[in-house]
């Protein structure tokens, strides 16, 4: 059975938002020695913001979750594809 062009977007779709998640995590990795000099923490303190970023996306998952279930998953997955594109390209 060979897959129809349809299940291959659904599949392109789902990796990107892997590849988003990845890589949103990378960046705060990267982003700690900055964090360190810039705010002044310790280097038990950056256990705390990884802790604290990890809360955040767990939070804002579950709630994507919920609105998902209220307005579709289409819509919330091109709405959260946009809102992190838009944001990244501020923050460049």
């Amino acid at each position: 059975m060979t897959p129809s062009r349809g299940e291959g977007a659904v599949l392109a779709l789902a990796c990107a938002g892997t590849f988003v998640v990845i890589l949103d995590a990378t960046i705060v990795s990267v982003a700690l020695p900055a964090i360190r000099f810039g705010l002044g923490f310790s280097p038990s303190a950056l256990t705390w913001v990884v802790n604290a970023y990890t809360l955040a996306f767990a939070g804002f998952l579950s709630l994507g979750g919920r609105l998902s279930d209220e307005f579709g998953i289409r819509r919330m997955f091109v709405l959260g594809m946009s809102l992190f594109t838009v944001a990244r390209l501020r923050a460049c």
